[in-house]
């Protein structure tokens, strides 16, 4: 991403003002901030939700804008902040991601997001109206566990907020699954928690939609900043709602 901004309407502030970000091959970063700071809709423009308004978003050197959307969703997957769910049983939904997956697979993937595994045979009705907000996320994680790992080189993962609604003991088993399961591919972990920071290459700070600081989770903690103030006060607990301005903050990189 090349000076990348988006706003909502003509009137409306910079939801991304300006952004630059890159996520090589088999890299992991990730993007956190204070609600509202442009980090969902970062999510939106990689899953081609919205084109940018100005600036550059490049896909192993093709401009995605020319793109097909479709094509863009091929190479890059995961879990948006609103996961959309097919008019179709719960294990035909999973299946989407692994085709071949058996019951078995399908219900300890469940159990992992914490599911009723029973829940395989349900009908998740028109764009999942029959499953609450909660259980449609959890199962747009489940479907995120299932991508294979191998034979999708160049695949980006993309998960925003992947624990929110999680209870913290699921929240931290979750991580750790996801992580285990995605090593050596490319992810971009979109969240306010910093419960599992430090296994990640990359962490940048967004803030009113710009980027504030970017580094090694190590290198943050050294510098004044967002990063660090909230790991001094709440070194394991997640983040949401803790407010950051640019001028509290500093602008780093």
């Amino acid at each position: 991403m090349r000076g990348l901004r988006v706003r909502y309407g003509p009137a409306e502030p910079w939801a991304l003002d300006g952004v630059d970000l890159d996520v090589p091959p088999g890299r992991r970063v990730a993007v956190v901030g204070p609600s509202g700071s442009g980090k969902s809709t970062l999510a939106a423009v990689l899953f081609r939700f919205r084109d940018p308004d100005a600036g550059t978003v490049h896909l192993d050197g093709a401009d995605v804008a020319a793109l097909p959307a479709d094509t863009v969703r091929t190479q890059v997957t995961g879990m948006p902040q609103d996961p959309h769910v097919f008019a179709s049983t719960v294990r035909e939904n999973l299946r989407l991601a692994r085709p071949g997956a058996s019951d078995a697979e399908l219900r300890a993937v469940l159990t992992r997001v914490g599911l009723d595994p029973a829940l395989l045979d349900t009908e998740a009705g028109i764009h999942g109206t029959r499953l609450s907000g909660g259980m449609r996320r959890r199962i747009a994680l489940a479907r995120a566990l299932l991508v294979p790992p191998a034979g999708r080189t160049g695949t980006l993962l993309v998960l925003d907020e992947p624990t929110a609604h999680l209870d913290p003991g699921t929240r931290d088993d979750v991580l750790d699954d996801l992580l285990s399961a995605t090593a050596g591919r490319s992810l971009l972990l979109i969240t306010h928690d910093l419960a599992a920071i430090d296994r990640m290459d990359e962490v940048v700070v967004l803030a009113g939609g710009r980027v504030l600081q970017r580094g090694t989770p190590a290198e943050l903690r050294e510098r004044p900043g967002w990063f660090r103030t909230l790991g001094d006060r709440h070194p394991s607990a997640p983040v949401q709602g803790r407010p950051a301005t640019i001028s509290s903050v500093g602008a780093q990189r």
